[in-house]
């Protein structure tokens, strides 16, 4: 998937959980495609891009009591050439955004493991 792709992707998440009603369930579709998935879940989403040559990005958008949206998430970017990786987290709000960053040698820092979402339906059939 080109960065290109990603950002415009980047651009209309954010346009849509900005347009979506305040009593609105979900503020993003689910999407779930090779290398990308896209989970909703009331006021909050989870993301995770995997590239092909390596680099993966995850994320999480909650929405607070206010209305403002809190992201956090982590780039995992491997440099096999160089026998390196680059690992970039960062969180946006309304306090503003903060990144960090380490670029060492060495096996890549696997991203969180993503959270398990499952249907509604699978709820149901849970519950009884």
């Amino acid at each position: 998937m080109s960065r290109s792709l990603c950002a415009l992707l980047a651009i209309l998440i954010i346009n849509l959980a900005n347009a979506a009603p305040q009593n609105s369930p979900t503020i993003v579709p689910q999407i779930r495609t090779n290398g990308f998935q896209l989970e909703p879940l009331n006021q909050e989403y989870f993301l995770r891009i995997e590239h092909p040559g390596g680099t993966i990005r995850q994320e999480s958008v909650k929405q607070n009591e206010a209305g403002n949206l809190q992201v956090t998430g982590v780039i995992n970017q491997p440099f096999e050439d160089q026998g390196a990786n680059l690992v970039l987290t960062y969180e946006a709000g309304p306090n503003g955004y903060v990144a960090k960053y380490s670029y060492g040698k060495g096996p890549p820092t696997p991203p969180p493991q993503p959270p398990l979402f499952l249907s509604p339906t699978a709820l149901k059939t849970a519950a009884g």
